[in-house]
């Protein structure tokens, strides 16, 4: 890794007590473009490519940083937290994206993968014993169960 290895997994870890906490994640979109991509720097497909990365900050101050070069366009949105737990996380799965969390204006940040992710905020809201509804979902149990599936069909 290019920083400290422990930095970044405590950015990571301040990043899931965030966004539990606020129930908010941000990303940069473009109308055109869409949500704010570039390449990962830990992972990489079966051809040895790197591979896509979506950007998502915990706090809107960290995304405006990174509004510059080739996002200066894209715009600040916010995602709710169910939102992005139970849409995005499988479509970046679907896609086979990982995320990038809290990026700096270097493009360097945590990266990991979406169901990781998922597991993580999942273990957050039930240490917090945080209230969440889903639309798809009928609870925060209906979720864990659908991602153990998951796993168990990989």
């Amino acid at each position: 890794m290019l920083q400290n290895s422990q930095s970044l997994i405590d950015s990571y870890k301040k990043f899931i007590k965030k966004v539990v906490q606020t129930d908010v994640i941000y990303c940069l979109k473009d109308e055109k473009e869409g949500v704010a991509v570039c390449n990962s720097n830990e992972f990489r497909n079966e051809e040895g490519q790197d591979v896509p990365l979506l950007t998502f900050w915990s706090e809107s101050a960290l995304a405006k940083a990174c509004q510059e070069e080739e996002w200066l366009k894209y715009k600040i949105t916010e995602i709710p937290l169910p939102e992005f737990m139970e849409l995005w996380v499988f479509g970046m799965c679907e896609d086979e994206v990982v995320a990038g969390l809290d990026f700096n204006n270097n493009l360097f940040g945590y990266e990991e993968h979406p169901l990781q992710l998922l597991k993580d905020l999942i273990s957050e809201i039930e240490a917090t014993k945080k209230k969440i509804e889903f639309r798809g979902f009928t609870s925060l149990t209906d979720l864990k169960d659908y991602v153990q599936e998951i796993e168990e069909g990989e």
